[in-house]
């Protein structure tokens, strides 16, 4: 156990935090939600394993279900009920993840959401919020995904076809078999290869234009090239993922129905399809903004550690 003095710092840490991400969002109108951490459809990213859960319930049968990898699923059902501007502090959980450095199995989300409004007004909110934690006044570029992958391999990801993929997998000593999937090999590709330039380019900074394939609940750009999503990044650290919701629900279970068959094809658990928010999404306004950011990273950030297990009173990857 850690001695008091570190204790109390930490957690001064982040009561400071919490203190002005909520003075933020009470200046602006929003209302504070809470939501469910045991769901029946935890989410279907083939990139995230949620931990699994089964639920026992007296005279009733067993419910497999999971710990949220995010509450965006409940936020939204918030939205389609009539809720215009809301955010939320919650724990959420990720199984088979990295521990230490920068990640780890739970850890804090804010989330938040306004009707009417897209994803260039939650940048502009995404700055507000963490230059007034960070300090820092400027305004952040906004760099293209689509355009800087195009820049570096001499296509676009939309363009992207195994042949291609295979091509500049050999140009890089990437083995396009371990993931055979032209979406996937994409992303491991510009992870490695045009992320360390841009995060040692740019101090803080925006990557917009997402493939499609990359953004299973945003809305497509008009071309329907790319989509209206962003990450924002602040000395290297990616601390949050925000998009202009997509609200129609036939097409957003079409992505579903594509996760899903990802999924088995990695040999992972699939969760159902939650109808409750297929059925919420109707009632959502378009345009919608949503952003979740990672709570941890920014208290790293304004502690200036590296290690995520720096600001934690109980470090996770010290529990196991």
């Amino acid at each position: 156990m850690l001695s008091k003095q570190d204790l109390e710092l930490r957690a001064k840490l982040w009561n400071d935090v919490q203190a002005l991400i909520h003075s933020f969002f009470a200046s602006r109108g929003y209302l504070n939600v809470q939501t469910p951490l045991i769901v029946r459809s935890p989410g279907m990213e083939p990139n995230l394993d949620p931990v699994g859960v089964d639920v026992k319930l007296v005279g009733d049968v067993n419910h497999r279900g999971g710990l949220i990898t995010s509450p965006e699923y409940s936020m939204k059902k918030l939205l389609g009920a009539g809720l215009e501007k809301i955010y939320t502090l919650t724990p959420v959980f990720r199984n088979v993840e990295k521990m230490g450095e920068r990640w780890s199995v739970e850890f804090t989300m804010l989330e938040w959401y306004q009707q009417g409004k897209d994803y260039e007004a939650c940048m502009l909110e995404t700055e507000e919020l963490v230059n007034g934690i960070l300090g820092g006044t400027a305004s952040w570029p906004r760099i293209s995904y689509t355009d800087s992958f195009k820049k570096h391999f001499g296509f676009h990801p939309h363009d992207a076809t195994a042949e291609l993929v295979e091509e500049a997998a050999r140009n890089y000593n990437y083995d396009f078999s371990k993931r055979n999937s032209v979406a996937l090999a994409v992303a491991d590709l510009f992870q490695w290869h045009v992320m360390p330039k841009l995060e040692n380019e740019f101090p803080r900074f925006f990557l917009i234009e997402y493939p499609v394939a990359e953004a299973a609940l945003a809305q497509k750009n008009p071309d329907g090239r790319s989509a209206q999503r962003f990450e924002a990044y602040v000395n290297g650290l990616e601390i949050c993922n925000g998009f202009t919701e997509l609200v129609d629900p036939v097409e957003q279970r079409a992505r579903f129905m594509v996760e899903a068959e990802e999924r088995r094809q990695a040999g992972k658990e699939v969760f159902p399809v939650d109808e409750e928010l297929l059925s919420a999404l109707g009632s959502v306004a378009s345009p919608s903004f949503g952003n979740a950011l990672g709570v941890d990273r920014l208290v790293m950030l304004k502690a200036g550690v590296k290690n995520i297990d720096a600001i934690h009173i109980f470090p996770p990857s010290q529990r196991f």
